[in-house]
Parts: C-alpha cells; structure tokens; sequence
C-alpha cells in the first residue's frame, strides 16, 4: 500500500511531526464512529445503518480500525460507498490489527478515503500509542458517536478527549458507559433492531443540529410500559446507587422484567446484577 508522508498543519493537527497517509483525507464534516473492541452483536449490528445515515447526511466517517465497533465503522462504510479515514496505532509497514490488513487496502483505495499512520516505520505498537491515536480520530472529526463502551476503557477516554474539544458526542443507550456518558451530557440514541430507522432518524435530526451548532434536539424517551411501573419505582428508589437483583423478592420475574427494560432502553447494567436509570 503506497503511502506518503504529510505534516501535522496538512492534516489541521498541531505540532510539527510528520504522519503517513495512504489515499486522502476524506472530506468534512466528519463523524468518528467509535465503540468496544469485544462488542455485543446487539451493538454491532447499529452500526452499519448508522454509518449509512450519517453518510446520507453528508458526513465522513472517522474510526481508529480496531476489531470490534471501529471494524464495524470501516466496513459499513464501505459498503454504502461513504468517504471515511483509519487512523492507526502503527507505522505503515505494521499494521494494526494485522487481520485487518485487507479491510485497510480496501479503505485506502476507496473514492475520497485513507488510512493515516500514527507512527513512524519500524514502529512497535504500545499501550501508549493507542490514546495518542484517540486523540487524533478527535482531532480530526466534527462529531462523536459511541456505540457501545464500558465505564473503564479507550472508548470512555476517546469520549472524554472529545467532550474536552467540545465535540458533539452521542452515545446509543444500553451499555454500562452510555449511561456514565448521558450523565455528562452526551446525546442519547435509541438502537430497535426492529425499527432501524429510527435510529436513523433520530442521529441524521442530531447531525443537523451537530453542523448548525445548535442544541441538540430532545431525546426520544421510551415510556414506561405500565406492568412495568413496579420496576421503574424500584429503580428509582435504588438511585445512583443501582438496583440489586437481590433486593428483589422474586430473581426469576426481576430477570425478564429487566430484560425488558434494557431492550427498551429504559435501563442498563452498571455492573453485574445492579442496575440503574437508563437516563
């Protein structure tokens, strides 16, 4: 794959080290996909009418190549033939992950597409390296949207870098970090497998507002299902805290209820057996 060399101020990055770009920037305004590496396929499946919306839109997609969600990105876009950059951990003679060498040839020699090269040739790839890379999928992007994350881990630290920029950030509820994440602001979407497109509607409604810069528009909020306001009483009285499965008198009608809040978006598992508020 035939790379070059290009300046930080090219790119619009501070600084005055060099990077290694295979293709082109894509175009602005860009959208950074971003997500777990071990993602549920519940998640994963978002992706693809995600990034299709996003695309509608007029928007790049931005990701970091990574197994998992950022793969996902990659990939959806290009399959709906969206502009998009990989931006990677590496120097262009190491790929990262290396199983994702073809998927990286492919973006590279996609229309108005790159991978750009955090790192020098002959590069190792380090812990270090992977928050420097972060950095630079927010540098580079307009927007954020997390798919899905855990309170500890790259996606929650990429969405921290962003909320510093002052990036837009939305997050799909559901995962344990979304929750964290809707508590510091960022904008909630709805993932129905049934319904996808409401979710596309729901981000291309928030892009817009994203590129006005204006307020983001109202979250959709699931209502309640009414043989469930015994649950939604008993979470909110648990609070921040979460709600203990144990603290329930019966497991086995707590687990399904709980199971179908969480589909719902209504809540979501802080850690294992306590649960909280949704938003």
């Amino acid at each position: 794959m035939h790379t070059r060399s290009v300046s930080a101020g090219a790119l619009g990055l501070t600084g005055r080290r060099d990077y290694h770009l295979a293709g082109e920037l894509p175009p602005p305004p860009r959208l950074a996909v971003v997500g777990s590496r071990a993602a549920h396929r519940a998640f994963r499946d978002a992706v693809a009418p995600l990034v299709a919306a996003a695309g509608q839109q007029g928007w790049s997609i931005l990701s970091g190549g990574a197994v998992g969600i950022d793969g996902d990105a990659h990939a959806g876009a290009l399959a709906a033939e969206i502009p998009q950059l990989a931006v990677l951990p590496c120097g262009p003679d190491r790929a990262y992950p290396p199983q994702h060498r073809p998927l990286f040839e492919r973006v590279a020699a996609a229309a108005r597409s790159g991978v750009l090269y955090a790192q020098a040739p002959g590069t190792v790839p380090a812990r270090a390296m992977f928050a420097s890379r972060n950095a630079i999928v927010v540098a580079l992007c307009d927007a954020v949207v997390v798919v899905e994350a855990n309170p500890r881990s790259g996606t929650m630290i990429t969405a921290e870098l962003a909320r510093r920029r002052g990036r837009p950030r939305a997050v799909i509820a559901g995962s344990p970090g979304a929750a964290v994440l809707v508590g510091q602001g960022a904008h909630p979407l709805r993932w129905d497998p049934l319904a996808p497109h409401e979710l596309a509607r729901e981000l291309e409604a928030w892009l817009r507002a994203a590129a006005r810069g204006e307020p983001p528009p109202p979250p959709a909020v699931a209502a309640w299902p009414e043989h469930l306001e015994w649950l939604r009483e008993a979470v909110a009285a648990a609070g921040s805290a979460g709600l203990q499965l144990d603290a329930l008198p019966s497991l086995r009608t707590a687990l399904a209820a709980l199971t179908e809040a969480e589909g719902l978006g209504l809540v979501v598992e802080l850690a294992a057996g306590r649960w909280v508020a949704a938003r």
